[in-house]
């Protein structure tokens, strides 16, 4: 049996399996590479391997490093999570060359999993509906410009040909990997080519391998999995299907169980289908195959998944069943018990991925060091979090923070108990998803079950991840960061009922501070008696006579408005200031009173919005572009970013090119508008 567990992961889904691990009585040991040696999974470790260096590649993704880890440490088993190596055949049977137990498929699985191709055609020669295809070869599409500098693609006539015949729209899809990375929506054929282009560096850069392939694309689908679960003895079962359809860049991040689409015969109908694609390949271990379910009701294949996937939390919780658990006594051989072949659905579950990331700004991730990090958990609301207070976002990894699952009797309860929990969350220091999250949930068309894959196409992520807090809001918790920010700068004790005295020397001159806030500018002034009562708050100008301070610190203020009071927790890192109440959360940045004149970006110049690496360069000095076209593209966190032209003008100077690493902040390109050039 396995005694000692090698997580060959990092993050939420590395403590995930430590848990199940540990609570069978197994040793675990993690990786880390050099950013991740104080993260979480890392501490609650019982031993540790350090993979030198930072970037995937050079750590989480070397076979042979983490062989030798196995080795030094005395690991018998090795879980690879999702991600990373999870779905790497040569992996897998590294491990079984080393005699190590793969928790996982076999090698000869997920090799003919491992390419979406291939999986097409197995699945359709066991009967399972498939779409179209038509496969790219490596030479069919070529930079027109060579080494990513050019300006478009060219793409091969029959090539071309082929995929018009499939009918617009149609997707670009990586053969190689999932999570959206590789897939581009093609309206028509003159965008053809540069997604293909672009769609195949990304999946290379992820994967390994830039193979592409384009499909019809369904509208308005819904995107539905099966859990499947096999075990050494042949005994193969589903354990009901999750629903996935609201996706950013074709990537989920709400799922549930079950699917508010499904009546019991198409639920059966697809089970069933699973079941016939795992026993058509000898599936063991627990896997998941997706379907896209068109609106008049039929489905299709989409891929097998031969690993844990990210949502798995929500079977655990209808099912009561622990997935990794079951993974480990499959690994050793055991058989699938009566929990498992007589599993039932109870209630509703529902996950939303929590993500570094901004939503107003075309899901740009967020880099930098968590402030704070606390989302409220309860009986019937988990957490599982890859971070903690402290823990450093890096650029080099993937952006999700944690998974936040409700289960609850009823779905309208688990959407209302879920949303709750996230509003309530406390996350400072980076730009999270969090917003977005709560307003779909609390979307009626979510709360209808009338959705699919195209829900945050039809509804804009910019307005949906908007701060909760309203423009009143924000001006009411720009009082609770002025009195917090006084009581810190003084050192106060706790005072309830009125604020500390002796909180100014001259109680007759009004104290005043500014901040910027989602919504620009706030002035807040405040005085005090000289028996440290606040006498008079005025923002913009405006007293607010209705508006009383009943307490604080400088961690938190008590505030009444109108007759209902609200505490609002305050956390200062710098100039940056985060109020949470129960009315929403703002971020504010303190202006200095006297700021000193600093150098800026000139006007037309085009910076990096991330750290990352520059992939392609578009443009030269000289070259006239029209607002709107792509410039600049950087592969960070996993994903490529486009710096696109704000204005139409002249390109007056470019200060990067492919390959070259920029930090957040540096200047790309200038672009000078038409006619202002010297």
């Amino acid at each position: 049996m396995i005694s000692k567990l090698l997580v060959a992961n990092r993050g939420e889904i590395a403590r995930r399996i430590m848990r199940s691990a540990h609570d069978a009585g197994i040793a675990c040991v993690a990786v880390c590479s050099d950013p991740d040696r104080g993260a979480p999974h890392v501490a609650e470790a019982d031993e540790f391997v350090r993979l030198p260096g930072a970037a995937a590649a050079d750590t989480y993704l070397r076979v042979d490093a983490l062989l030798d880890a196995a080795t030094a440490s005395g690991a018998d088993a090795v879980h690879p999570g999702y991600g990373f190596l999870a779905e790497h055949a040569g992996f897998a049977r590294a491990c079984a060359a080393a005699g190590l137990v793969f928790v996982g498929p076999p090698p000869e699985v997920i090799e003919a999993m491992g390419s979406k191709l291939a999986a097409k055609a197995t699945m359709a020669a066991a009967g399972v509906p498939v779409l179209p295809t038509v496969e790219i070869p490596a030479l069919a599409v070529a930079d027109a410009g060579g080494g990513g500098t050019g300006t478009g693609a060219r793409l091969d006539r029959a090539v071309a040909d082929a995929v018009g015949a499939l009918g617009w729209p149609v997707l670009v899809k990586a053969s190689a990997g999932g999570g959206g990375r590789g897939m581009r929506v093609v309206e028509g054929p003159e965008a053809l080519a540069d997604a293909l282009t672009s769609a195949a560096r990304e999946a290379a850069a992820s994967f390994g391998d830039g193979t592409v392939f384009v499909e019809p694309y369904v509208l308005r689908p819904r995107h539905i999995e099966v859990q499947i679960l096999g075990d050494v003895h042949g005994t193969v079962v589903h354990l009901f299907e999750r629903e996935c359809s609201i996706q950013r860049r074709h990537q989920k991040i709400i799922e549930e169980s079950p699917s508010p689409a499904l009546d019991a015969a198409r639920r059966e109908a697809l089970g069933s289908s699973a079941v016939a694609a795992a026993k058509a390949i000898g599936y063991v271990n627990a896997g998941t195959v997706e379907f896209i379910l068109a609106p008049d009701g039929r489905f299709a294949f989409l891929e097998v998944n031969t690993r844990l996937q990210v949502e798995h939390p929500v079977t655990e919780c209808v099912t009561g069943l622990d997935l990794v658990r079951l993974q480990l006594q499959v690994a050793d051989g055991a058989a699938l018990g009566p929990e498992v072949l007589g599993a039932t659905v109870t209630g509703h579950a529902i996950e939303a991925r929590l993500y570094a990331e901004d939503a107003t700004r075309a899901w740009q991730p967020s880099a930098g060091r968590l402030h704070r990090f606390s989302v409220p958990a309860g009986p019937h609301v988990r957490v599982d979090s890859g971070v903690e207070d402290g823990t450093e976002v890096s650029p080099h990894y993937d952006p999700m923070l944690a998974k936040v699952i409700a289960w609850a009797p009823t779905r309208e309860e688990a959407a209302r108990a879920l949303a709750d929990a996230l509003a309530r969350a406390r996350v400072h220091g980076v730009t999270t998803n969090r917003d977005l999250l709560v307003r779909v949930l609390r979307h009626p068309e979510f709360r209808a079950g009338h959705i699919d894959t195209g829900f945050l196409e039809r509804h804009d992520p910019a307005t949906l991840g908007a701060p909760l807090a309203s423009a009143e809001t924000e001006r009411v918790h720009a009082v609770a960061a002025a009195l917090a920010g006084q009581a810190a700068r003084r050192a106060q004790a706790p005072v309830l009922g009125a604020l500390p005295s002796g909180w100014r020397n001259n109680p007759s001159v009004p104290q005043r501070c500014a901040f910027t806030g989602h919504r620009g500018e706030i002035l807040v002034e405040y005085q005090f008696d000289r028996a440290g009562r606040c006498t008079f708050v005025a923002v913009d100008g405006e007293e607010q006579r209705a508006l009383t301070v009943v307490s604080g610190t400088r961690d938190a203020v008590v505030l009444e408005t109108g007759g209902v009071g609200r505490r609002y927790g305050v956390d200062r890192c710098g100039p940056t200031v985060w109020v949470d109440g129960p009315d929403g959360a703002s971020v504010l940045t303190e202006l200095e009173r006297f700021p000193v004149p600093g150098a800026l970006v000139a006007a037309g110049a085009l910076v990096a919005p991330l750290p990352g690496a520059v992939v392609k360069v578009t443009v030269v000095a000289g070259d006239a572009v029209q607002a709107g076209d792509t410039l600049v593209a950087i592969e960070a966190m996993k994903m490529e970013h486009e710096v696109r032209a704000p204005t139409s003008g002249i390109v007056a100077e470019v200060h990067v090119a492919p390959g070259d690493q920029v930090e957040a902040g540096r200047v790309l390109v200038v672009v000078e508008p038409a006619g202002e050039g010297p």
